[in-house]
C-alpha cells in the first residue's frame, strides 16, 4: 500500500478511504490474532480505528507512514476494549502495598536502558530497505512466521527466510549494534 492513497483520503478522497481500509484490514486483523485477541473484537477494534481516522482527518496530516500508525491505533484499541472488559471493582495489591524504593530505581534503569537499545535498533534498521526492514518488522515485533509473513507479502517462505538472514548481515557489518546480544534478533 503506498502513500498515495493515504494523501489522497486527506484531501477528501472517499475511494482512497476505501482503498485504505481494504488494503490494510488483513494486515491488521493479523496483527490482532497474533498478540491474542478474538477475532471479533480485532474486527471491531480495525473499524473503531477507521471510524477515527475518518472522522479526524483534517488532524492527521502530519502522519507519514500510515501502516505504522493504523498497527499502532489498532493495538491501542485493542488494549483500550481489553481494559474495559476486564475492569474488576475492588482493591488491587499495588494499592495496598506501595514499591519499594529498590523496585522504583530499578524500573528506571530498565526504561533508560530499552529506550536506549531502541534508538540504538532504529538506527540499525535504517540501512535497510524498506521491503526488509518491514519483513524484520513483522517476524520480530508483530511475531509473525514465515509463513504468515510470505501470505502476507506474496512471496514463498524461502524468500522471506533469506531475506530477513541478509537484513541481519546488514545490520551486523553496519557495526551499530550487535545483534548476537540480543534474545529477540
Amino acid at each position: 500500500m503506498n502513500s498515495d492513497a493515504w494523501q489522497q483520503f486527506l484531501q477528501g478522497d472517499e475511494n482512497a478511504f476505501s482503498e485504505l481500509y481494504c488494503g490494510y484490514f488483513d494486515e491488521l486483523l493479523a496483527y490482532g490474532l497474533k498478540i491474542g485477541f478474538d477475532e471479533e473484537v480485532c474486527k471491531d477494534a480495525i473499524q473503531d480505528v477507521f471510524c477515527k481516522i475518518y472522522t479526524s482527518r483534517k488532524q492527521l496530516p502530519h502522519v507519514r507512514n500510515i501502516e505504522f500508525y493504523l498497527l499502532h491505533c489498532t493495538k491501542n484499541r485493542l488494549f483500550d476494549i481489553h481494559n474495559l472488559e476486564s475492569r474488576v471493582s475492588g482493591i488491587s495489591y499495588r494499592d495496598i502495598m506501595p514499591e519499594g524504593e529498590y523496585d522504583m530505581v530499578e524500573k528506571m534503569i530498565e526504561r533508560e536502558t530499552e529506550s536506549l537499545l531502541g534508538e540504538s535498533i532504529r538506527q540499525t534498521l535504517k540501512v535497510l530497505p524498506p521491503k526488509q526492514r518491514k519483513i524484520i518488522y513483522y517476524h520480530y515485533q508483530l511475531n509473525l512466521t514465515f509463513d504468515e509473513i510470505a501470505a502476507m507479502l506474496e512471496i514463498k517462505p524461502e524468500a522471506v527466510r533469506k531475506s530477513i538472514y541478509r537484513a541481519l548481515q546488514k545490520m551486523r557489518k553496519s557495526g551499530r549494534l550487535k545483534i548476537e546480544s540480543f534474545q529477540f534478533l
